[in-house]
């Protein structure tokens, strides 16, 4: 697979009519398997200019964190609340959500619950061979109708094989594609992300999804050892902090 990718861009803010650069898929240290302070996102955004939208598992504290912190900085960054909802049946990421949505459910609930906020179904990783938390056929394909996005170009998916596959199952079905890093740690951040005409609304997200240029470049398969070490840490304080 040829990538592309730009390690820094200009440090001054684009002017009206320039493309968004946006990584779709971060997590902060809100979730219980990344290492990633709020502080290093905005730092990611000051000195690349790439937006990283933070989808944390199962809350949408960390998103709302960077979006109020972001506003403080400059008023036209573009707002994008979300979260990568655990599901009965794998997981699914909302995009443009007003409230959190309760992990556990089936896919076709959760689904249902980001529609009715207006908001975006974006369907993650859908064919990774390393995870088990995807969601898979033909439960996938039952929903197409009601998902709005795949992700095409997951830097954490271990082969590239894994990423063209969704690409290939989005494109056959008419969807669009996005691109993240997925990064729990810091040195992921700004190596995986798209170029967007400006938007404002869910509406003109998806519009703009059609003309996106893709930074893609795979992360190191060694890092999802390195979350599985934060995550076991990161366990083990939280329960001797609650005794």
């Amino acid at each position: 697979m040829t990538a592309t990718h730009q390690s820094t861009l200009p440090p001054s803010a684009p002017s009206p009519g320039d493309r968004v650069h946006i990584d779709l898929h971060v997590h902060s240290n809100h979730s219980s398997d990344s290492v990633i302070p709020v502080r290093s996102i905005i730092r990611c955004w000051e000195r690349h200019r790439i937006l990283s939208v933070v989808c944390d598992h199962d809350t949408l504290s960390g998103s709302l964190a960077l979006i109020r912190a972001l506003r403080g900085i400059q008023a036209d960054v573009p707002e994008i609340p979300a979260m990568e909802i655990t599901t009965a049946d794998g997981e699914i990421i909302g995009l443009f959500l007003t409230e959190e949505i309760p992990p556990g459910l089936s896919a076709e609930e959760t689904v249902d619950l980001i529609r009715d906020q207006g908001a975006l179904t974006l369907v993650p990783h859908p064919f990774c061979t390393y995870r088990s938390r995807v969601l898979r056929q033909p439960l996938r394909d039952t929903l197409s109708g009601r998902i709005d996005i795949i992700e095409g170009y997951n830097g954490r998916n271990t082969t590239d094989a894994d990423n063209m596959a969704a690409v290939e199952y989005a494109r056959a079905r008419g969807l669009p594609i996005t691109a993240g890093s997925d990064a729990h740690t810091p040195m992921e951040l700004a190596r995986t992300y798209m170029a967007l005409e400006p938007f404002e609304t869910p509406k003109e997200f998806l519009a703009a999804l059609g003309s996106a240029r893709i930074h893609y470049q795979r992360t190191p398969r060694g890092i999802h050892m390195v979350t599985k070490a934060v995550k076991m840490v990161k366990g083990l304080g939280k329960r001797r902090s609650a005794r």
